[in-house]
């Protein structure tokens, strides 16, 4: 590894990882991080012809999973400064010029960084130093994603050139299929890493309240394929399955069809499902910020919003047909239909509610954060509270039933439950104080006891899984089941140790209950 990237790219006194820690850090990567995110092809990977940005992209994400984090912040400065050199390059044979001064010069970097040496290697690099563009932008989406789930800085600034790079590179496809593996296997993998990034930038959306530089409009590209084609190991395996499968529907047909009045559904793979219910968030968000209700509560227009459920229940019937489909985040398939999952409900809460405003994370710090939500007005018992919760309890039931002080430590399950797991904690709390309230407006509607019963089992559960539990407190102490809903998210994260954004949901979470439980009496 020390041969293949020459000392110029490094800092001054930095001392690159041995093999053995490359090694380590590439097995972490793929066996952490890369499930969530399949957008590399494993068969056919060749680390010795990889650009070096990516491989230092791979090991920087890599070591978070080895708990080295300090190692992976070296590599993420390093990765990021070929990565940004090499678009700089290709700029500037484009320009006839050097340096380019474009979306790359972005960033602010201090002097003598690993900038500086990355382009002083720039006049050295010759024509086997010019990597496929996909592979720059896949290594500046795994930096973006360690940028954000590791609380870095720059976010926005990566955000913005890998949205450059990924528009550059292209949006559609043609129609026909590469003839060999190998070339399939490269035009799948870039397909995955557009339609990847696409979604990884709605997560900024939700979690930093950062608008989309890729809408679904511009999506002119076919979905991913299915699991059992892109895992087939070798090429006469893929053949086989290649030649009895059909070609992967266009995003926008299965966009489309999604909202059309009809009971066609459409099916696709695991990750083009996964994709889809990105799409609808995006839509659910974009609508929600341009009605702008009066009240976090407020429903929207009827017309609205049974478009959208209908969209959500045919995407949850393609998810059911689609045999790729788990609830299990250790299924033979990959983790990516159950995190899909995650999303599905947060998009009833999201239609449900609208607590955009009470989601900060990252912006203070985790007491802050807490209060920030402690201090969110009640929201008023109804149709739409009720939906937001039993979706939120559906979402709490498998790690409950798997184990609340077991499932955070699973090497499958994802850092976008946790994203999630605020919204889930959120809605819970109130709906709970709204329905266990000690005088109510009306007596409890039936779908409200039927939610609160499957709240309250499941709770009862968590307090019997806790050496302090005490699961008679869910009946003789009801003001305490809202902290107690919210506590039971944190505990189901708090056995996650790789990244620091999950963390910080749980230290927020475990002091967001503390608060609610000093206000209940």
């Amino acid at each position: 590894m020390r041969s293949r990237i020459s000392n110029p790219f490094y800092p001054p006194q930095y001392e690159p990882p041995s093999r053995y820690a490359m090694t380590r850090y590439i097995h972490g990567f793929m066996n952490g991080f890369h499930p969530h995110f399949p957008i590399l092809h494993p068969p056919t990977l060749s680390i010795r012809r990889m650009a070096p940005e990516l491989i230092m992209a791979i090991a920087a994400v890599g070591s978070q999973y080895c708990l080295e984090q300090h190692q992976g912040l070296k590599l993420f400065h390093v990765a990021r400064a070929i990565a940004l050199e090499r678009v700089r390059a290709r700029d500037s044979v484009k320009e006839h010029r050097y340096p380019f001064q474009g979306p790359a010069d972005c960033f602010s970097t201090p002097p003598n960084s690993a900038t500086e040496y990355a382009s002083g290697m720039h006049q050295s690099w010759s024509s086997s130093w010019d990597y496929a563009p996909v592979e720059t932008i896949q290594a500046l989406f795994f930096l973006m994603a360690m940028a954000t789930w590791g609380g870095r800085e720059s976010i926005a600034a990566i955000q913005s050139v890998l949205a450059m790079l990924v528009r550059r590179d292209g949006l559609s496809e043609s129609i026909s299929t590469p003839p060999t593996w190998e070339e399939w296997a490269r035009a799948e993998s870039s397909r995955r890493t557009k339609l990847i990034s696409f979604s990884f930038f709605n997560l900024h959306s939700i979690v930093l309240n950062l608008p989309s530089p890729l809408m679904i409009s511009d999506l002119k590209l076919r979905l991913p394929c299915s699991e059992l084609e892109w895992k087939a190991s070798s090429s006469e395996a893929w053949q086989a399955i290649n030649h009895r499968s059909e070609q992967p529907p266009l995003f926008q047909d299965c966009f489309v069809l999604l909202f059309k009045d009809s009971d066609i559904t459409p099916v696709c793979s695991s990750l083009g499902s996964h994709v889809l219910i990105h799409a609808l968030l995006q839509r659910i968000l974009l609508i929600k910020q341009a009605t702008q209700p009066e009240s976090a509560d407020m429903e929207l227009a009827p017309g609205l919003s049974s478009s959208l459920r209908r969209a959500l229940k045919k995407w949850q019937n393609g998810w059911e047909l689609n045999s790729e489909s788990s609830l299990n985040p250790l299924n033979k398939h990959g983790p990516i239909a159950f995190n899909s999952t995650a999303l599905f409900h947060l998009a009833y809460i999201r239609l449900a509610v609208d607590i955009s405003s009470a989601r900060s994370p990252f912006e203070h710090d985790q007491i802050q954060f807490a209060m920030d939500l402690n201090s969110q007005p009640n929201l008023r018992r109804g149709s739409m509270l009720t939906l937001g919760a039993r979706h939120a309890v559906a979402a709490l039931c498998p790690p409950v039933q798997m184990g609340v002080h077991f499932v955070g430590r699973a090497p499958s399950w994802s850092v976008m439950h946790a994203v999630c797991s605020l919204d889930y904690a959120y809605i819970l709390n109130q709906f709970l104080q709204a329905v266990t309230a000690p005088s109510l407006d009306h007596p409890l509607e039936g779908e409200e006891q039927d939610v609160l019963a499957v709240i309250k089992e499941t709770l009862r559960e968590v307090e019997s899984s806790s050496p302090l539990g005490n699961p008679g407190a869910i009946e003789s102490a009801p003001h305490l089941l809202g902290p107690k809903a919210v506590k039971a998210w944190a505990f189901v994260l708090q056995g996650m140790r790789t990244w620091n954004a999950v963390d910080f949901i749980t230290k927020t979470l475990f002091i967001y209950a503390d608060l609610l439980e000093k206000r209940s009496f």
